[in-house]
């Protein structure tokens, strides 16, 4: 990271062009990631639409998040109904894009800047501890106490199923063990 102009100062010609960058930082990877969605719409939306209607178990990630969306009932169940429940597939697709496109403009000065390519590993790596640790805390600890739950009732129940016919024919024989 030496200044420009000095003789201790990397040359790298596709990085001096700032059009190179923009081109296979940006318009690369979003050709990429659109024919990923066309491609993954026609399979999944138009190839597999009967198997999906026959199977409401079958997740795809639609299926998921908007599950996820609607049971939390916040800004993106919201946003993805703007043009009502019958488009909210396309609503879908069209904030994935917003947001594909909002974060792949970052790469370019996130290439350029020093400052802000520490910044972003930063918060990168303090999101990741930060998720990390909330799955450690609060997650797992609710996940044990209920297969506890899940386990104890389990218990419970095959004792009251065998106590019960062995009450019931002690009293019908008349016979004590």
């Amino acid at each position: 990271m030496h200044p420009e102009g000095t003789p201790k100062r990397a040359s790298w010609p596709y990085v001096e062009n700032r059009s190179y960058l923009w081109e296979w930082l940006f318009f690369v990877p979003l050709a990429a990631y659109f024919l990923w969605q066309v491609l993954y719409y026609l399979i999944v939306e138009v190839l597999r639409r009967q198997r999906l209607l026959r199977d409401p178990e079958v997740m795809t990630s639609y299926r998921e998040l908007s599950k996820k969306a609607k049971k939390a009932n916040n800004i993106w169940w919201r946003l993805s109904g703007l043009l009502g429940d019958q488009n909210r597939l396309l609503m879908f697709i069209l904030l994935q894009a917003i947001f594909t496109v909002a974060t792949t403009a970052l790469t370019v000065p996130i290439f350029l800047s020093y400052k802000l390519h520490l910044l972003y590993q930063i918060l990168k790596v303090s999101a990741s501890v930060w998720n990390g640790g909330n799955f450690l805390l609060e997650v797992m600890p609710r996940q044990v106490i209920l297969k506890e739950k899940k386990k104890s009732v389990m218990q419970t129940v095959p004792q009251q199923q065998h106590e019960t016919p062995l009450k019931d024919s002690s009293m019908e024989t008349g016979n004590a063990y």
